[in-house]
């Protein structure tokens, strides 16, 4: 890091530099967020390690390490904050390029976090679920194991669920679920006329056993890609992206409190924008019945009744109800 850029960020985030500064500002990100409706469904693109561990002259297998420090953290901030799922891009099918020992030191990760989360008592007490989302044929056989028996130890939970992203590729998930789908047509087992949009989720990498679309996928590092990650899942659920600067082993919690209010700020900004949308549909259709557009926009955003009560009192949408009255 040159002095030039050093100053810069340090003019523009100064008060972060400053423990006590730091921690209140946490705190107040924090409570605003907590005021709000957090996503269910959280994907993390773990990117930096590499680069982390270049700028400080130590070879990759530190800055991986260091970037399990930051897994662990971010379990606890979503337990803090109620996110029930968290899905970790871990390591991709284009991974599988990379030099043999750094290889060699993601799968030993990979084995040791298996290992620990096992044997940790807050796994049990939080009824964490840990599972595998990819082509896990392609992993040596004791990485296979650990995560087979971890698997098997976590399969009764169902209050927080972590699925780990390994020998992961998007458009592989998809056409692995396609082929399985056109086996079971072909054996009679399933008609085309059947195949959903749920049909297709039982086909792919998650199942049917928890949710799959994803609500926020947050990317560290500065890179604005998406890498082939979940995209079936991302797509056609409004799904936001947010692109964190730091690199995953610096990851700090003000940096996923971030992330988080971004996707409040522009949910909230979707369901303004839809009500509004209703509002003038039925202007021009013919009028407005309250209890009628009440039920179809908290059927078309799959909220509760209370939360349309909260959009119906922001003031662009008043004013609109006023216009459609």
């Amino acid at each position: 890091m040159n002095f030039k850029y050093f100053m810069w960020k340090l003019s523009v985030g100064w008060y972060e530099h400053i423990p006590i500064l730091y921690r209140w500002y946490e705190h107040s990100i924090k409570k605003e967020v907590l005021r709000h409706q957090v996503p269910q469904h959280v994907a993390i693109i773990q990117d930096g390690n590499r680069r982390y561990a270049k700028k400080l002259g130590q070879p990759a297998e530190q800055g991986h390490l260091r970037g399990a420090d930051t897994t662990e953290k971010v379990l606890e901030w979503c337990k803090e904050l109620g996110i029930r799922q968290l899905t970790l891009y871990a390591f991709s099918t284009e991974n599988f390029k990379r030099p043999e020992n750094e290889k060699k030191a993601l799968f030993d990760l990979f084995k040791y976090f298996c290992r620990k989360a096992r044997d940790d008592r807050k796994t049990h007490e939080l009824r964490l679920r840990i599972r595998s989302v990819g082509d896990i044929s392609l992993l040596p056989q004791d990485v296979k194991d650990e995560i087979a028996l971890t698997e098997a130890v976590t399969a009764g939970y169902d209050r927080f669920y972590l699925n780990i992203a390994v020998a992961y590729g998007g458009r592989q998930e998809i056409i692995d679920g396609a082929r399985k789908m056109a086996m079971d047509v072909k054996n009679g087992t399933l008609s085309p006329e059947s195949i959903t949009e749920s049909v297709v989720d039982r086909y792919l990498y998650f199942g049917a056993e928890t949710r799959s679309q994803v609500d926020l996928i947050i990317r560290t590092g500065g890179d604005e890609r998406t890498s082939n990650f979940l995209p079936w899942q991302a797509s056609g659920n409004e799904c936001a992206i947010y692109i964190s600067a730091p690199y995953w082993p610096e990851f700090r919690k003000i940096d996923f409190l971030r992330a988080i209010r971004a996707y409040q700020i522009r949910e909230r900004d979707h369901r303004i924008k839809l009500a509004v949308s209703m509002l003038k549909m039925k202007r021009h259709n013919g009028g407005l019945k309250m209890d009628e557009f009440k039920s179809g926009l908290a059927s078309s955003l799959k909220i509760s009744l209370d939360e349309v009560e909260a959009i119906i009192r922001h003031p662009i949408v008043q004013r609109e109800l006023a216009r459609a009255s």
